[in-house]
Protein backbone atom coordinates (compact mmCIF):
# COMPACT_ATOMS: atom_id res chain seq x y z
CA UNK A 1 0.00 0.00 0.00
CA UNK A 2 1.37 3.38 -0.97
CA UNK A 3 1.78 6.07 1.64
CA UNK A 4 1.68 9.83 1.39
CA UNK A 5 3.60 12.34 3.46
CA UNK A 6 3.45 16.08 3.77
CA UNK A 7 6.48 18.31 3.39
CA UNK A 8 8.95 18.16 6.29
CA UNK A 9 7.37 14.92 7.66
CA UNK A 10 9.49 11.86 8.37
CA UNK A 11 8.88 8.69 6.34
CA UNK A 12 10.21 6.19 8.89
CA UNK A 13 11.10 2.83 7.32
CA UNK A 14 9.09 3.56 4.16
CA UNK A 15 11.73 5.32 2.08
CA UNK A 16 11.59 5.17 -1.70
CA UNK A 17 10.48 7.14 -4.76
CA UNK A 18 7.72 9.72 -4.37
CA UNK A 19 5.63 11.86 -6.71
CA UNK A 20 4.09 15.23 -5.87
CA UNK A 21 0.29 15.21 -5.85
CA UNK A 22 -2.92 16.71 -4.50
CA UNK A 23 -4.68 14.39 -2.06
CA UNK A 24 -8.08 14.56 -0.41
CA UNK A 25 -6.93 13.70 3.13
CA UNK A 26 -10.46 12.91 4.30
CA UNK A 27 -11.00 10.08 1.80
CA UNK A 28 -7.29 9.37 1.09
CA UNK A 29 -7.81 9.65 -2.66
CA UNK A 30 -5.43 11.21 -5.17
CA UNK A 31 -6.95 14.18 -6.96
CA UNK A 32 -4.10 15.08 -9.32
CA UNK A 33 -0.48 13.98 -9.86
CA UNK A 34 2.30 16.32 -10.96
CA UNK A 35 5.53 15.68 -12.83
CA UNK A 36 7.77 16.36 -9.85
CA UNK A 37 9.54 13.40 -8.24
CA UNK A 38 11.95 12.84 -5.35
CA UNK A 39 13.72 10.04 -3.53
CA UNK A 40 13.48 9.96 0.25
CA UNK A 41 15.69 7.62 2.26
CA UNK A 42 14.49 5.73 5.34
CA UNK A 43 14.13 7.94 8.44
CA UNK A 44 14.57 11.14 6.40
CA UNK A 45 12.27 14.13 6.12
CA UNK A 46 10.28 14.87 2.95
CA UNK A 47 11.42 17.91 0.95
CA UNK A 48 9.15 20.91 0.43
CA UNK A 49 6.59 20.75 -2.36
CA UNK A 50 6.29 23.37 -5.10
CA UNK A 51 2.89 24.58 -3.80
CA UNK A 52 1.61 24.59 -0.22
CA UNK A 53 -1.02 21.94 0.50
CA UNK A 54 0.44 19.25 -1.75
CA UNK A 55 1.83 15.93 -0.55
CA UNK A 56 4.35 13.33 -1.67
CA UNK A 57 2.80 10.02 -2.82
CA UNK A 58 4.97 6.91 -2.70
CA UNK A 59 5.27 5.18 -6.07
CA UNK A 60 8.01 2.69 -5.13
CA UNK A 61 9.24 1.52 -1.71
CA UNK A 62 12.89 0.67 -1.35
CA UNK A 63 13.16 -2.97 -0.20
CA UNK A 64 14.68 -3.76 3.19
CA UNK A 65 18.19 -5.19 3.26
CA UNK A 66 17.97 -8.92 4.02
CA UNK A 67 21.69 -9.66 4.18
Amino acid sequence: MAIYVGPHNQVGRDGGSFQECDINTNTHTVIRKYGRYCTIRDNEYAPPTSVAGRHWLQIYRTPDNTE
